[in-house]
């Protein structure tokens, strides 16, 4: 058997021997898809798209394993598992936190109860949960990133004692919950999220990120800073930037310690909003963490967990920080987007995000979810065809892509309170007040229709409830109006199909775009104009989405159909 050697490179802030223990071996029969560093993520909550709640017991390790073993070969190198819950306990066979269940007298779900009983069985049977998932990573290659709460969420046993999400620790201290405040922002946080500038709250969370450090064999964790944020009051959030820095400063040296015992390089992640605006609101000292080298790499939102899919977050600040410094960036997608056909991102918005993160500067790019499971689970064939390109920007540059502009889930009024991130769609289109838009595109259009790459381009708008026979739009693209001879209308006013009417009711306005018309590289607006308006009907108009379609030819004069018969 071919042995492959993969010495793990350590950073400065570790110089240290390697020990025996960190050089892998794989037969050539295993598909090698390990990286230098984490370039491309999943990240999974070990529970909705995996064995903990879709398996009947009892579990093999190997079905535990199942959650990691689908990515072996797919284009993604990265596990971002999340093994603990919102509520301070545990997934695996934790010393410091208890696991799932352990505080449950009586259970009043079905599924917690199923997920709690499989932790229990797995670690009955010799098995801890976290460690059979750290050592068929090294089998595989797979990086393994442990993540949880810095936030906690607090709880009233009375109401969640049997559900088994919660602690003691969170139950006995309703005195270190932030609580309410007469704060605007206030009315869209958790009122019971834990307040981080407690002693006591820190260093429970810090015993819990050290032993994810120092008893497995994690490849390092990630912080997560977008959920229950922000750790204290509104106004206290200018004590919170020291408080978590020199936090953060103890829990680098325990990851250096944990290097120096297990002879593995161990990251620190954290996830953040990538607007330098939110850090300020958040309380997070970002540049402050970069210079002390207490972060090796950021996987940057747009805002929190939560907030709806954008393609381009702006992350100029965030890679400014970290060049010629050893921290890198992720940028990551919430690919959920609640649609009548698709619920997810399709390949095409992946892929142009993916290409507007390489294109900003990013070192790599994932998705965000707390589970992916677009097409249901276990994953389809479109996922790996999609994740394949996904750590390739030269593959990106002729993929086919849809770039949108962010809009809001149908039904889900905008809550939305972090600064730095562009409006949201939809808005209403008001008589002669004008409705904008930007979106990034990453692709030099221009070179591929030289080589005759492109096999179009096309710009659409999809307003609610009106009818173009009666009213008068007029639509820009930086700032040329599209003449009517490149229009193309589709009448969605009320279609059926299999399952009931399209909707929202509507049109929608395509604009197939010829090469002088092309999208610019960067940023480009879309401004949309009612001129005239039916004073027939008194319904209110909204522009709800916007996008722009780029399909490739692999080849000039090769078309993907090329005959009907």
């Amino acid at each position: 058997m071919k042995r492959r050697k993969f010495i793990q490179t350590l950073g400065a802030t570790a110089p240290i021997a390697v020990a025996a223990n960190s050089v892998d071996s794989a037969p050539d029969s295993i598909a090698v898809t390990r990286t230098d560093e984490p370039r491309v993520f999943v990240s999974d909550d070990g529970r909705h798209g995996a064995p903990l709640y879709q398996f009947a017991p009892e579990l093999e390790p190997a079905d535990h394993a199942f959650v990691l073993d689908q990515l072996v070969g797919s284009g993604v190198d990265t596990l971002i598992y999340f093994a603990g819950l919102e509520g301070g306990v545990a997934l695996y066979d934790s010393r410091v936190a208890q696991k799932w269940g352990d505080n449950v007298v009586k259970w009043k779900h079905p599924v917690f109860y199923r997920a709690a009983r499989h932790i229990q069985q797995l670690i009955d049977d010799g098995y801890d949960p976290l460690k059979v998932l750290c050592d068929r990573a090294h089998e595989k290659r797979v990086w393994l990133i442990a993540s949880n709460w810095v936030g906690l969420q607090g709880g009233d046993r009375t109401i969640d004692g049997g559900f088994g999400r919660k602690s003691d620790f969170v139950y006995d201290n309703p005195n270190f919950q932030v609580g309410m405040e007469n704060d605007p922002r206030a009315e869209h946080v958790d009122s019971t999220r834990f307040s981080f500038l407690h002693d006591e709250v820190r260093e429970e969370r810090l015993s819990v990120f050290e032993e994810m450090l120092t008893r497995y064999e994690t490849d390092g964790i990630e912080l997560n800073l977008v959920d229950f944020a922000p750790f204290c009051l509104f106004s206290q959030v200018g004590q919170l930037f020291e408080v978590l820095t020199k936090w953060l400063r103890d829990l680098k040296e325990m990851a250096q310690r944990a290097e120096q015992r297990q002879g593995r390089r161990k990251r620190i992640y954290a996830r953040i909003p990538s607007h330098p605006d939110a850090w300020k609101v958040l309380g997070y000292d970002v540049a402050a963490w970069i210079e002390g080298k207490l972060v090796d790499g950021f996987i940057c939102l747009p805002a929190l967990m939560e907030d709806p899919m954008d393609q381009a977050p702006e992350i100029s600040e965030i890679v400014r920080l970290t060049r010629g410094t050893s921290s890198r960036v992720l940028t990551a997608l919430n690919d959920t987007m609640g649609r009548q056909f698709e619920r997810y991102a399709t390949a095409p918005m992946t892929w142009a995000a993916a290409a507007n993160a390489y294109d900003q500067g990013a070192d790599g790019f994932g998705i965000s979810n707390y589970h992916h499971s677009p097409n249901g689970w276990p994953w389809t064939a479109e996922e790996y065809e999609k994740f394949r390109l996904l750590g390739h920007p030269d593959l990106l540059a002729t993929a086919d892509k849809l770039y949108r502009a962010r809009s809001m889930p149908r039904g889900i009024s905008d809550g939305y309170w972090l600064p730095g991130v562009m409006p949201l769609l939809p808005q209403v289109l008001e008589e002669k007040k004008p409705v904008e838009a930007q979106l990034r595109i990453a692709d030099d259009l221009k070179k591929w229709e030289a080589l005759g790459r492109i096999a179009s381009v096309r710009l659409r708008v999809r307003l609610t409830d009106i009818e173009p026979s009666l009213n008068e739009v007029h639509i820009e693209l930086n700032g040329r109006r599209l003449p009517d001879r490149m229009l193309k209308l589709t009448d969605l006013t009320y279609r059926l199909y299999e399952l009931g009417a399209i909707n929202p009711y509507g049109f929608v306005y395509e604009y197939t775009l010829p090469a002088e018309w092309y999208p610019i590289h960067g940023n480009n607006t879309v401004r949309i104009t009612l001129t005239e308006h039916d004073p027939n009907i008194d319904l209110t108009f909204q522009v709800v989405d916007i996008d722009i379609v780029v399909n490739y030819r692999v080849h000039r004069h090769f078309e993907r159909s090329p005959v009907d018969y």
